[in-house]
């Protein structure tokens, strides 16, 4: 019985043990799991076959998880106290722009829209931010979310869905670990990703150029004038991104001032004086008001102004704008005006508004 009792404690003491040595296995096997769950999965962003290959910054690679989790804080209201998302300002049915937005000072801006920015050198109308990593940042500023960061940190970490998407875009445990900063940019980071997928390449002007519509005589005319001397417009809005992504000044004010200023107000360089950033004119016709202002508010003033409304002594004035016979304007005729307004409207892609990879659905 004596002998019974020691081989019975033995035995008690060695499966101590053993269910011990098997938690700590079992631990470490769950630490491992969840050190090697963090593998988002890269995202190719579709490049028409006519568009340059973009450059996608090595600090924010594309990945599904990343551009899912940007698209999810694009819409959501949880990053403001006012109620505000990046969709208050960026309308899908307005190529994700809106009419005006009326800043602390007062000044009126034409909202850029949220298209074909993978292929973007510079962000705002006179490119004050070189990066579009660092673009949404400002966003949670007064002017725009004025957001409560303990809030956002709190309701980020209460949320259901919010802590594991984090985790699987960017390897973040625990948001409240992160400085506000960080957390500010994590979250730019996923947005910006969102915001590279965004690709408008499916307009009646791309179905011509790939053969598959015709144009109406108005729109072929309109298309003539636009790509020739007539109009003279290639030379800042050629095919395909409809942009020369540079500064430009095309003659808006004679004595520019204020914001009007343009480039300058971010190089202090005179000879940047009334340039601003080149916009792409696709989706154009959605996207009014129209120059950096809102001055115009449709697609016929714009094209009365490039007629005969260009103020020819404005400093620093692109030379295309003063080429020889262009110095009283294009002296379009009505229906010459009329048919390229028309072609404008072709660059209008009703797939990329409606498409379920962008939209709050």
């Amino acid at each position: 019985m004596v002998l019974m009792y020691f081989t019975f404690k033995k035995m008690k003491k060695l499966l101590t043990i053993s269910i011990l040595f098997l938690a700590i296995a079992f631990s470490c096997k769950k630490e491992k799991v969840e050190e090697t769950t963090y593998k988002p999965t890269p995202y190719s962003i579709r490049v028409p076959a006519h568009f340059p290959i973009p450059e996608i910054p090595a600090v924010n690679p594309m990945t599904v998880e990343g551009v899912t989790l940007g698209k999810k804080f694009y819409y959501d209201p949880i990053l403001s106290s006012n109620g505000l998302t990046c969709s208050s300002c960026h309308i899908a049915n307005k190529s994700y722009s809106t009419p005006l937005f009326i800043n602390s000072t007062g000044d009126y801006i034409s909202v850029p829209p949220h298209v074909n920015l993978a292929w973007n050198p510079d962000y705002n109308w006179n490119g004050s931010e070189p990066k579009l990593d660092h673009l949404c940042i400002a966003d949670f500023g007064p002017d725009f979310f004025d957001t409560d960061m303990d809030k956002l940190v709190l309701d980020l970490k209460a949320h259901a869905d919010y802590p594991d998407m984090i985790y699987k875009a960017f390897g973040v445990t625990d948001v409240a670990q992160l400085t506000h900063d960080e957390l500010k940019q994590t979250i730019v980071y996923s947005i910006s990703q969102f915001m590279r997928s965004m690709v408008s390449a499916d307009s009646k002007f791309d179905k011509y150029f790939d053969h598959q519509v015709g144009f109406t005589a108005s729109e072929q005319s309109g298309y003539m004038i636009f790509m020739t001397e007539r109009g003279d417009c290639f030379h800042c809005h050629g095919n395909p991104l409809f942009t020369s992504n540079d500064f430009r000044n095309n003659g808006l004010d004679c004595t520019p001032q204020g914001q009007n200023m343009g480039r300058y107000l971010v190089t202090g360089n005179a000879n940047d004086i009334g340039k601003f950033s080149v916009p792409t004119l696709r989706n154009v016709e959605l996207t009014a008001p129209y120059m950096h202002d809102g001055r115009y508010s449709t697609l016929e003033e714009v094209v009365e102004y490039y007629n005969s409304g260009v103020c020819m002594t404005s400093p620093n004035i692109d030379p295309i704008m003063t080429k020889p016979a262009k110095e009283y304007g294009l002296n379009l005729w009505p229906w010459e005006k009329e048919d390229l307004v028309n072609f404008l409207k072709t660059l209008t892609d009703t797939t990329f508004i409606n498409n379920p990879d962008y939209r709050n659905q």
